[in-house]
């Protein structure tokens, strides 16, 4: 049976997409001209602002919701990440959706945006939009943005 609509949880779904780098990639060390050199960017855009297609597949749900875990426990701590309830729906190695209680949608950014590292390869999760039904965060993958 379900519930009715004014006693389910409220939430909100985010829609991300990620930015897998090189293994060997170095991150520059601010004011530092000799690394400056060797730095390689995160991962070079693709002319038509697509994600490559090499990395789909690349990374595994398991190995997102571990970062994400590692990620909220450490900027959030214990009570701030039950607060959030952050959860992966859905997670195809390139784009995915997550889901967060409604008023910790800011915090739920910003712990995606603190996720530089998955299992030992450079990333980056940039969320392309926010809403408040699985549909509609679904749509955000259709549209070209």
């Amino acid at each position: 049976m379900r519930l009715l609509p004014s006693l389910r949880g409220r939430k909100r779904y985010l829609a991300f997409r990620m930015l897998l780098g090189d293994a060997n990639a170095v991150t520059p060390v601010k004011n530092s001209p000799s690394r400056a050199s060797t730095a390689k960017p995160l991962m070079p855009r693709p002319a038509d602002g697509d994600i490559d297609a090499s990395c789909k597949g690349a990374l595994s749900r398991r190995d997102l919701n571990f970062e994400l875990d590692r990620s909220s426990q450490s900027l959030l701590g214990d009570a701030g990440s039950s607060e959030c309830d952050i959860r992966v729906l859905s997670f195809d190695g390139a784009e995915g959706i997550v889901s967060c209680v409604h008023k910790e949608a800011t915090r739920t950014r910003a712990v995606l945006a603190t996720i530089y590292e998955i299992r030992n390869r450079r990333a980056s999760i940039r969320v392309i939009g926010v809403s408040g039904t699985v549909k509609g965060a679904k749509r955000f993958f259709s549209e070209k943005r």
